[in-house]
């Protein structure tokens, strides 16, 4: 719950959710504040008072999002619309980290109001998060057990997905150099979710300190640190897209182009609702 809410916002993220509010004609966007509020409130049994707090802390960051991010959502879209065949790894680099700067304003939007909710917590509602916690980790931990495909199959079927939903019909070709570019990468999936859970842990034992003097700066020096991707594992992804992208046929990058101007013209939507 807490730990999602501070992954960096990566350009995958960026499309899949626009895609969910292209389809709906806005509505799941404007319903992002209930979406969150109730990731929060499934960590543990809240009080009115602090579920009344969550919910107008998640409604203040959607129209703070509105305002502020949106409009530079619209110009990653943008930009990765205007790849080409001359898609260099550099250029999905700089596409990825102006998302995780993003992705890290937003973080930081709701470190004061966590900070707040955090000292009226009770012990027992500490305890409660801890068990939730432990519960996304066993059920990551299965669910991963229970994943048929090796690796680099696992991450052939997630690009053949991406490309999917942008309308892209990867060949065999493309899959190819998924295959090949992917051989050399490791698999770190369980060693992410045991970094997950040291993680968890520390959080927890801060929350302990919730009354400390210097409790709001452990804390966001904590959530500061939260990393859910191996760096080695995100140059390689990146290099795959780039790779991909250079390859489109003309055809699918009619299609990629529609789609995400599609995209960006809910985002137009939205932005024109708004103001």
């Amino acid at each position: 719950m807490f730990g999602q809410a501070y992954k960096k916002v990566i350009i995958v993220m960026v499309v899949f959710n626009l895609s969910a509010c292209s389809v709906v004609g806005g509505l799941w966007y404007e319903r992002i504040d209930q979406f969150i509020a109730n990731q929060f409130l499934e960590s543990a049994n809240f009080s009115n008072t602090q579920e009344n707090y969550i919910r107008k802390a998640t409604q203040e960051f959607k129209y703070w999002n509105i305002k502020n991010e949106l409009p530079e959502y619209k110009k990653l879209l943008l930009r990765f619309r205007l790849l080409d065949s001359e898609t260099r790894i550099g250029d999905i680099d700089e596409i990825y980290k102006k998302g995780g700067v993003l992705g890290n304003r937003s973080r930081n939007f709701f470190v004061p109001y966590l900070a707040e909710l955090c000292k009226t917590l009770t012990n027992k509602q500490i305890e409660e998060i801890e068990i939730h916690f432990d519960g996304l980790m066993e059920e990551r931990r299965f669910k991963l057990g229970n994943e048929t495909k090796n690796y680099q199959a696992a991450l052939e079927k997630n690009f053949v997905r991406f490309f999917r939903l942008l309308r892209v019909k990867l060949n065999e070709e493309q899959k190819n150099t998924v295959r090949l570019l992917s051989s050399g990468l490791k698999d770190t999936r369980y060693q992410l979710i045991n970094d997950r859970i040291k993680w968890n842990q520390q959080f927890v034992t801060i929350l302990v300190l919730r009354q400390e003097k210097d409790f709001e700066q452990i804390l966001a020096d904590h959530i500061n640190s939260f990393s859910s991707e191996d760096k080695n594992t995100r140059t390689g992804i990146n290099q795959i897209t780039a790779e991909i992208l250079a390859s489109l046929d003309e055809k699918q990058r009619a299609r990629f182009q529609k789609r995400l101007g599609v995209f960006v013209a809910s985002i137009d939507q939205i932005l024109a609702r708004e103001n």
